[in-house]
């Protein structure tokens, strides 16, 4: 490994290993992409709440989450034909998550100029915190949900 910067090292090692180096072609990976992402919620009205009034997702499903009857199971369609979707477990107590491995660190959505330029709007509206890296015309904008996790909106 290179003594100087092993960091940059494992990443080359790792571009070199899994990388082929060829653009992507349509049907190369072994998926179609993702149907939904499931986080845990403490209060799914607040959660809901959230995802519609700020980040303009809509509430589509809601229904018995399989594993465990006393827990509720709701998705939020949130563009591209993907789904966030959200459990509560009112049984299990509401610790908070720790950061670790396996752990999620954010979700990452994108956005449109506009759809960006809307999300500043109801941001400032509502007075809610976030950090911006870029500008309010293209970059990410961060914020938290009511559980504290990281949400990323990007406009590229």
């Amino acid at each position: 490994m290179d003594q100087t910067n092993p960091y940059e090292a494992k990443r080359r090692a790792l571009q070199d290993k899994f990388m082929d180096g060829e653009a992507p072609r349509e049907g190369a990976v072994g998926t179609d992409g993702v149907h939904h992402l499931v986080l845990i919620s403490s209060d799914l009205d607040a959660t809901v709440a959230f995802y519609t009034d700020v980040l303009n997702m809509r509430l589509v499903k809601v229904v018995e989450n399989r594993d465990d009857p006393t827990s509720t199971h709701i998705f939020m369609d949130m563009g591209g034909g993907n789904m966030l979707a959200f459990f509560d477990f009112p049984q299990h107590g509401d610790a908070p998550a720790v950061r670790g491995i396996g752990a999620m660190h954010h979700v990452a959505l994108k956005a449109d100029r506009a759809q960006y330029q809307a999300l500043f709007a109801r941001l400032k509206d509502q007075g809610l915190d976030y950090s911006l890296e870029g500008t309010e015309e293209a970059g990410s904008v961060y914020l938290r949900d009511p559980d504290n996790a990281l949400i990323e909106v990007t406009c590229r």
